[in-house]
């Protein structure tokens, strides 16, 4: 599996499972700043920067945002 840059720490450590219990939840942790945050594959939508439906809605009980997971953008 890929890593990718994490939105927290700009580091290229950023992985993501499956949650076994809820299907449609991914859940991304950093193995640099140990971050842990939630996505809902339902949330997928166009990146404008990217040009392709690769921006998600992830959020956690500090913070939320949307962030793509190919140009590592977030708003």
């Amino acid at each position: 599996m890929a890593q990718h840059i994490c939105p927290k720490c700009k580091q290229e450590t950023f992985n993501w499972y499956i949650d076994e219990e809820i299907p449609s939840i991914t859940i991304w942790s950093c193995s640099n700043c140990n971050i842990q945050i939630f996505e809902d594959d339902r949330d997928e939508v166009y990146c404008e920067k990217c040009q392709d439906t690769t921006k998600t809605f992830l959020k956690n009980e500090e913070e939320e945002f949307w962030w793509c997971s190919v140009c590592a953008t977030t708003q």
